[in-house]
């Protein structure tokens, strides 16, 4: 195996690599460490009396993380001419790494080390980037299977959501328009207009209720009750969407892992050989372990029963 696809599969996340799982292993929990401790140090550097005391430290932590972070980037597009061509066998490895760089982790790995480099390089004012140093946490979504998953519901959903937003957009219209006008001739600083009114319809739909800005006169009281109430109804919409389609991502994770028990089960019993190549796609599906040896003696049984039923 040649130098960049074995640093292709290092750096690749632990339940995905094929080769050199060990090193990839070890690789992911040092990288996540190191996030973690870069994060904290970000969010604790603004706490003045830490920043003055541990000034050096800290910016010794952000230097070494910005170099870790910025040899990885590098690394990682380096590696990428050896990514796997399924879907398109003939790309170049310039292609490959062009690919990799248009993908969301790329950008994600690009924006946690940018702001550095434009600080150093540049003299104007680009404090406002700093706030990009808190997408540093996000790499930890290439090591997190929930968020994999979450991503993939969020996908696989984009047009009930969309639908469901919209739906909520026009609602929100509608309710500051109404509480404008019944509101506009009592309260003309708190509902000036419109667009000054959707922050009341926005915070009472959510059902939030901040209290900065309420009806006084009894038709507005009256429609500002029964705006959330049916904020309860329209804003649950995209949260059952989600919980719907995570929960069908989740089963359809179980009934792979039972496909490749059964699979494995074929001839009756289950070889050293079938036992690893079912917990690698244990661990690769992000199952329970105790789950999984439930699903896999419930199987055996299952198989034992039917081999006493046709001897």
């Amino acid at each position: 195996m040649s130098a960049k696809a074995t640093c292709y599969q290092i750096l690749t996340p632990y339940q995905e690599a094929q080769t050199h799982r060990s090193a990839s292993k070890w690789f992911d929990i040092a990288l996540i460490a190191l996030i973690i401790i870069n994060v904290t140090a970000m969010m604790v550097s603004t706490v003045s009396d830490i920043s003055q005391r541990w000034y050096t430290e800290l910016v010794i932590i952000e230097l070494v993380s910005v170099i870790l972070f910025t040899v990885e980037y590098i690394l990682r597009v380096w590696s990428s001419a050896a990514a796997p061509q399924h879907s398109a066998p003939h790309l170049s490895p310039r292609q490959l790494r062009w690919r990799y760089l248009k993908s969301p982790m790329a950008i994600i790995d690009l924006l946690a080390i940018l702001p550095f480099y434009l600080s150093v390089f540049f003299t104007l004012d680009l404090r406002i980037l700093r706030i990009f140093r808190v997408f540093r946490i996000m790499k930890l979504g290439r090591y997190s299977r929930s968020v994999q998953t979450l991503v993939t519901v969020i996908k696989n959903e984009a047009h009930a959501l969309l639908a469901a937003l919209s739906i909520l957009l026009l609602f929100t219209v509608i309710a500051a328009t109404c509480i404008y006008y019944i509101e506009h001739s009592t309260q003309p600083e708190a509902f000036s207009s419109i667009p000054a009114s959707l922050w009341w319809a926005l915070v009472t739909l959510t059902t939030v209720g901040y209290g900065d800005v309420v009806p006084v006169t009894p038709l507005g009281k009256v429609f500002g009750g029964l705006i959330t109430v049916m904020g309860i109804c329209f804003y649950a919409l995209p949260a059952g969407i989600l919980s719907s389609s995570f929960t069908a991502q989740i089963q359809l994770r179980r009934e792979r892992f039972k496909a490749s028990v059964e699979t494995a089960l074929a001839d009756g019993e289950l070889s050293r050989h079938d036992v690893e190549h079912i917990e690698k796609i244990r661990d690769l599906l992000a199952m329970d372990e105790e789950e999984a040896r439930l699903i896999i003696r419930l199987l055996q049984h299952h198989h034992g029963d039917s081999r006493d039923k046709h001897p």
